[in-house]
């Protein structure tokens, strides 16, 4: 798969070039449109969740794909890292397709994201991507999810998204991270719009988020807490329907010109939540939408997941495969993430992290069992 655009790294002070992850779909509704999907957060598994949407996007529907990851020096996907090669991709998106969490780029990089929403590009996020600049400094730094000038309150997460990370006034976690799963439904007033067509109830790993509905905004899903990680029928009654997502019409560009261009928005996302079928659907569903293709959405669009998908758990800092280079996963048929590469993260001279994994396995035994042989499973399982 080759791409016109080359993505640059400087390593060891000179310039290498690395070739972009591009799905060309070749037949469907998406013949000659282009998303480009930006996989970079720290916590949960951007670098899974975005090849595997590509991946069906273009090998079911046709679309051409361009997946940009966060890279170390080495070209390694590094979640969280300080480079995402390759924005030149957006010069010709249809779409971006935005996973990010507490970024913090060169400005080189953030121009390129701005100007796309300077041209009023449609957008699909999902999860931390709406605090996803933390640290920024210089030009860009009314850019992060903190930030309180009056030309761009709350980043570009608040004024593109619809809403930034601040308990108080935008998001904070509802419910136990890694130990309180979430049923998703569509919401009583919406359950016709088209972009729930064909979807049902989405089961998340991902902890819920008390998100409220930004101004202007159609809410389409419910987020309920579970007493359970796993799929349940044990409700949190003492935690009430909260909103997962919503879309919108409009959003205030860095300049601060309003752009009539819609932008979808959703609390899930992490690696595991893609394993059900709902949660593919949605997503794929919301990108024709934002693309204004309401038209070609119906509830038997494929979804099911093109070749093998090998999701690890999320984790701040670790439990990603490490070593893994986007032309690792090139292949129609390949799995996401390679089985050969190791998981960062675990170690057994470290006991804060060690406990920490422990922790993160604890809700999760099938998955310990597939990823530890039973001599080196983590304590407590």
């Amino acid at each position: 798969m080759i791409s016109k655009a080359l993505c640059f790294l400087f390593v060891a002070g000179s310039l290498q070039a690395v070739e972009p992850l591009v799905y060309e779909g070749e037949e469907g509704i998406g013949k000659g449109k282009h998303i480009v999907f930006l996989a970079n957060d720290h916590e949960y598994r951007s670098e899974q969740s975005c090849p595997l949407m590509a991946k069906i996007l273009a090998k079911h529907h046709g679309f051409r794909c361009t997946v940009l990851f966060g890279l170390n020096e080495e070209g390694e996907i590094q979640p969280g890292a300080k480079s995402v090669p390759g924005l030149e991709a957006l010069e010709d998106a249809d779409l971006l397709f935005f996973f990010a969490r507490f970024m913090n780029l060169p400005d080189q990089q953030v121009d390129l994201l701005a100007n796309y929403f300077e041209r009023g590009g449609p957008a699909v996020a999902l999860r931390t991507s709406t605090h996803c600049f933390n640290g920024q400094e210089g030009k860009w730094s009314k850019f992060n999810y903190n930030y309180n000038g009056e030309d761009y309150p709350g980043g570009l997460g608040k004024q593109v998204f619809g809403n930034t990370w601040k308990k108080e006034t935008g998001q904070g976690h509802y419910g136990g991270n890694h130990s309180q799963g979430s049923r998703i439904t569509a919401t009583e007033d919406e359950k016709g719009h088209i972009v729930l067509s064909g979807v049902g109830e989405i089961h998340a790993y991902s902890g819920a988020y008390e998100s409220p509905v930004p101004e202007n905004a159609t809410s389409f899903l419910n987020v309920q807490v579970l007493e359970t990680f796993e799929p349940s029928d044990q409700i949190n009654e003492k935690k009430p329907l909260k909103t997962a997502g919503w879309g919108l019409e409009s959003y205030t560009a860095p300049s601060g010109e309003k752009k009539d261009s819609r932008t979808v928005y959703v609390s899930f996302g992490a690696s595991e939540d893609l394993l059900d079928e709902d949660a593919r659907r949605f997503l794929t569903n919301a990108s024709l939408w934002a693309m204004k293709m309401d038209e070609q959405i119906t509830p038997t669009l494929e979804v099911d997941i093109v070749g093998k998908y090998n999701p690890s758990p999320y984790s701040t800092g670790s439990l990603f495969f490490e070593g893994v280079k986007p032309a690792d996963l090139a292949t129609w048929e390949g799995a996401i993430m390679p089985e050969g590469n190791k998981l960062a993260g675990i170690s057994n001279e470290d006991p804060k992290k060690s406990k920490r994994i422990e922790r993160v396995f604890r809700n999760r035994k099938e998955m310990a069992k597939k990823f530890f042989p039973s001599s080196a499973e983590p304590k407590g399982k």
